[in-house]
């Protein structure tokens, strides 16, 4: 995964470097008077999960316990993930812009158990062999307006969407009586869209740099799932030609929330933070 991504980001810098560098027709970053924008990036994440997962069909059962898959079960806490942004400016004064966000983790791990795990409704003993895995899936849709829009400054706020596809599983022998064992996977999924509120500011000190910060959030009782949601993103960004340039950023997203489904019952806690290494362009 590290590699194909080095690959795509190598052969986009490489394909867009021009013979010649054109005559600059812009004062301050042009990302902040151009109607397009999009990045492709590696995103370097360290990683937190911790999972809950109750025995559905049984409303007097124990709780099943919150697990930490990275701890528990040796999933990889260090991942490079591809993250895709893009945004369209429109509107007479471009005040108004809808951005995309898209981002994906999936991470397994093995290991012998360390002590007893409870996870919906099956006990893996201490002492045996279980697999384990989460994949999530964040893809982010917002609209927002301007409040101060120049070509130096670009600050704003809005509404959006982010919907989350989340699995996760654990499987391996657990032990059915005294003498006889059998292999049995326990599997949770849920997929929800949460609205959000977010805000942004873009501010250009030089004709080729452009600093930036963006932030989401949203803590709320929708449908099966009660939680609070963080997508936070800061950076620097570098001009290197009219269109294409570089941006390092920092990235942190956090998902803390219960759920209370037929098929799923108990919650997750969430996180994934570190730098994003990403090839601009704008039009």
């Amino acid at each position: 995964m590290k590699k194909g991504l080095y690959f795509c980001l190598s052969a986009m810098i490489l394909s867009s470097a021009p013979g010649a560098l054109p005559a600059q027709d812009y004062e301050y970053h042009p990302a902040l008077s151009d109607r397009f924008y999009a990045s492709f990036g590696a995103f370097r994440s360290n990683n937190a999960f911790k999972v809950k997962a109750d025995n559905p069909g049984a409303d007097n059962s124990l709780p099943g316990d919150e697990v930490d898959f990275g701890n528990s079960l040796d999933v990889s806490e260090h991942s490079t993930l591809l993250d895709l942004n893009l945004r369209w400016t429109f509107g007479k004064k471009k005040k108004w812009f809808l951005a995309g966000q898209y981002f994906s983790n999936d991470a397994t791990g093995e290991t012998v158990l360390t002590e007893d795990v409870d996870w919906d409704g099956l006990t893996f003993r201490e002492g045996t062999f279980v697999g384990a895995g989460i994949d999530l899936a964040v893809t982010r849709l917002f609209i927002g307006r301007s409040f101060i829009k120049n070509e130096q400054n670009d600050f704003g706020a809005g509404i959006g969407i982010h919907n989350l596809d989340l699995e996760a599983f654990i499987e391996g022998e657990i032990k059915v009586d005294d003498e006889t064992t059998d292999f049995q996977r326990g599997e949770v999924d849920g997929d929800q869209p949460l609205p959000n509120i977010g805000a942004w500011y873009n501010f250009s000190p030089a004709r080729n740099w452009l600093l930036h910060a963006r932030v989401d959030w949203i803590s709320a009782n929708i449908g099966d799932y009660d939680g609070t949601l963080w997508n936070f993103n800061a950076g620097v960004s570098y001009q290197a030609w009219r269109h294409v340039g570089f941006d390092l950023s920092w990235q942190y997203f956090n998902l803390d929330f219960k759920v209370d489904k037929s098929d799923w019952r108990g919650g997750a806690k969430m996180t994934y933070s570190g730098p994003v290494l990403a090839v601009t362009a704008n039009w």
